[in-house]
């Protein structure tokens, strides 16, 4: 007799407990959560936040994030086509083409996150040496991957 009350109480304590929420969908994943202050120096501010991308800024560095779908062969192929060139991010590909303009460096680029989702990044900083700036894109690329929520 105690044998099936406890079958039906643990099903009634089962039914009961919350289920676990479901991992965040990549479509869904804030940009703003990605980079945060310390990554490039102290945020100057709040992040603005437009749809897919976010606008940080840094202490010398300004920084756009965008999360996008698509192929990152075809993401990439402009950056490659430009000059950039490729690199590996936390085992994740990444193109990058950096280019100097009256002291201030631009560097865009995209790393694939998963199988169709990219990161794209434009960071901009006072600099003559666009390999530095490079380097400073490759470590916001490290920084977004970590942050990025695990989906389904």
């Amino acid at each position: 007799m105690i044998r099936p009350l406890l079958v039906l109480l643990l099903g009634a304590l089962t039914a009961c407990t919350p289920a676990q929420p479901a991992a965040p969908k990549f479509e869904d994943t804030d940009p703003c959560t990605l980079l945060a202050s310390g990554d490039a120096g102290q945020l100057a501010g709040t992040p603005a936040r437009d749809g897919r991308s976010c606008d940080f800024e840094f202490d010398s560095v300004t920084v756009e994030l965008t999360l996008q779908t698509g192929k990152f062969a075809d993401a990439s192929a402009s950056l490659l086509s430009d000059g950039g060139y490729g690199a590996v991010v936390n085992d994740h590909p990444m193109t990058r083409r950096c280019e100097d303009a009256s002291g201030e460096v631009t560097c865009d680029a995209v790393v694939e996150a998963r199988d169709g989702q990219l990161i794209g990044l434009k960071v901009v900083q006072r600099s003559h040496d666009p390999n530095a700036v490079g380097q400073v894109s490759q470590g916001l690329a490290a920084k977004a991957l970590e942050r990025l929520p695990v989906t389904s």
